[in-house]
C-alpha cells in the first residue's frame, strides 16, 4: 500500500481526525503485469522460494471485502456508502517469508462511485485483532492535534509522538502493540516510509513500493513488514 491518509473532518466546529477505522484507498496506476525481465527473475525467486503467482486469483477479493467489512464497519468516513469493496485480483503473489504467510496483489476496488486500483502487500499476523493505524505526520500538524486534544494514542517517546499519528480501535492492544523497540524501528526508517496498518489478521505498510512483482522491491517490502511484526510481543497474538 502507498502513502496512508488521515483524515481531519469539521464536526460541531472542532476538528476530528479519523484514523483508527478510517482510511482511504489511494489512487494507483493499474499495472500491466510484471515485464519480461522482471517475470524471469520473478519465475526464479518463486522456484527458490516456493512461492505462488497468479495472474488473477479473485478468491483474494473475498478476503479484502470481509476484512473492510468486518473491522471498519461502520465505515465512519461515509457511513452510507459503506467501506470501499474489491472486484477482481491480479499479478497475485502468495508465499511464506521469514516464517509468515504472505499476499501481494493489485485489487480493483470501488468506492463512492469510482474505480480504484489498490497495490497491497500483506503479512498475516498470528490472530485477528483490532483496526490499528501508524501514520506519519508534519510536526505542525501534530502539534495542532495535541492542542485540540484529538485523543491518538501517545507512546512518551517525544520524538515518536510529534511525528505519528497513532489510531486503535482498542486502548489496550495499541499500547501493547507500541513497543520501545518497534518504536525505535519506526524512527530509523527514512525516505516514504508513512507508517503501517493492521486490520483483521494482515499487516501492511504505507510504503512506496511500484511493482511486487520485481523480487528485489517484494523482499525488500516483506522484510519491513516482518521487521514490524517481530518488535510484537508475542503475548498480543495469545
Amino acid at each position: 500500500m502507498s502513502v496512508g491518509v488521515v483524515v481531519a473532518i469539521a464536526v460541531g466546529g472542532s476538528v476530528v481526525f479519523l484514523g483508527g477505522l478510517a482510511w482511504l484507498i489511494v489512487r494507483l496506476n493499474r499495472m500491466a503485469g510484471p515485464k519480461a525481465g522482471d517475470r524471469r527473475q520473478l519465475a526464479e525467486e518463486l522456484s527458490r522460494r516456493g512461492w505462488k503467482y497468479a495472474e488473477r486469483d479473485d478468491s483474494v477479493v473475498d478476503v479484502y471485502n470481509e476484512l473492510y467489512r468486518k473491522y471498519t464497519h461502520p465505515f465512519v468516513l461515509d457511513p452510507l456508502v459503506g467501506p470501499p469493496r474489491a472486484t477482481s485480483a491480479k499479478d497475485v503473489v502468495t508465499g511464506v517469508h521469514r516464517g509468515r504467510p504472505f499476499l501481494a496483489a493489485v485489487l480493483d476496488t470501488y468506492h463512492r462511485g469510482e474505480y480504484l486500483a489498490q497495490r497491497c502487500v500483506w503479512v498475516r499476523t498470528p490472530a485477528p485483532r483490532p483496526a490499528l493505524t501508524v501514520s506519519r505526520m508534519a510536526a505542525a500538524a501534530s502539534r495542532i492535534n495535541d492542542a485540540i486534544g484529538t485523543g491518538d494514542f501517545k507512546t512518551g517517546n517525544p520524538e515518536f509522538d510529534e511525528k505519528f499519528d497513532v489510531r486503535g480501535q482498542d486502548p489496550n492492544f495499541t499500547a501493547a502493540v507500541m513497543t520501545p523497540e518497534l518504536v525505535a524501528l519506526l524512527l530509523s526508517e527514512r525516505g516514504q516510509f508513512s507508517g503501517f496498518m493492521l486490520l483483521g489478521d494482515q499487516l501492511d505498510v504505507f510504503d512506496p513500493i511500484g511493482d511486487h512483482c520485481d523480487p528485489n522491491q517484494l523482499v525488500a517490502a516483506l522484510d519491513l513488514r516482518c521487521d514490524i511484526l517481530d518488535r510484537v510481543p508475542a503475548s498480543v497474538w495469545s
